[in-house]
């Protein structure tokens, strides 16, 4: 809802009063000033990027990421004016792999245990999973172990190769059933 006042507030004389801004409003951050206050704009700004407070920790790298990606931000605006905004929280940016986020979060929560996470790097191009001792992926009776010590273990009802071109088999010794 926006209320439109009377008289302008301090500090704006001679200038035809604004538009008030009550309640929250989404907007994103576009960077840091000099004095590392956060930058914002927003939807009806015709002043451009607004420095900003805030109420929540961000580093350095965090706002960059929610620059990059044009990240939502939770804006408030002192007495209503939009010449003040507060950054209040930031839109929880979507995973770019569901998928992976919900395996290993359901693996972190069987091993409650485990003295180390598990930790995902994702890049787009490829997906690292690294273990300390042991990886298993599973689908019903199919699975693939690595294991530290170099031991890689397939199992499942059928087993297939293809190859398009050479299919090599190399060991120290190689044994057939």
């Amino acid at each position: 809802m926006s209320v439109t006042m009377g008289k302008p507030p301090e500090g704006e004389s001679g200038e035809a009063p604004r538009e008030r801004v009550w309640g929250t409003r989404l907007g994103w951050l576009t960077g840091m000033d000099a004095a590392g206050r956060l930058l914002v704009d927003f939807g009806g700004n015709t002043e451009g990027p607004l420095p900003a407070r805030r109420t929540l920790e961000l580093t350095p790298e965090m706002v960059h990421a929610a620059v990059a990606a044009r990240q939502c931000a939770v804006l408030l605006f002192e007495d209503g004016n939009p010449r003040f905004p507060l950054v209040v929280g930031l839109e929880r940016a979507p995973s770019s792999t569901p998928l992976l986020d919900a395996v290993l979060e359901r693996t972190g929560a069987e091993r409650e245990s485990a003295p180390e996470s598990t930790e995902a790097f994702v890049d787009g191009q490829r997906v690292s999973i690294e273990g300390e001792d042991e990886i298993v992926l599973r689908c019903g009776e199919a699975s693939i172990t690595l294991r530290r010590n170099g031991k890689v273990i397939i199992r499942g009802v059928y087993v297939e190769t293809n190859s398009s071109g050479v299919n090599r088999i190399k060991g120290g010794s190689v044994q057939v059933n």
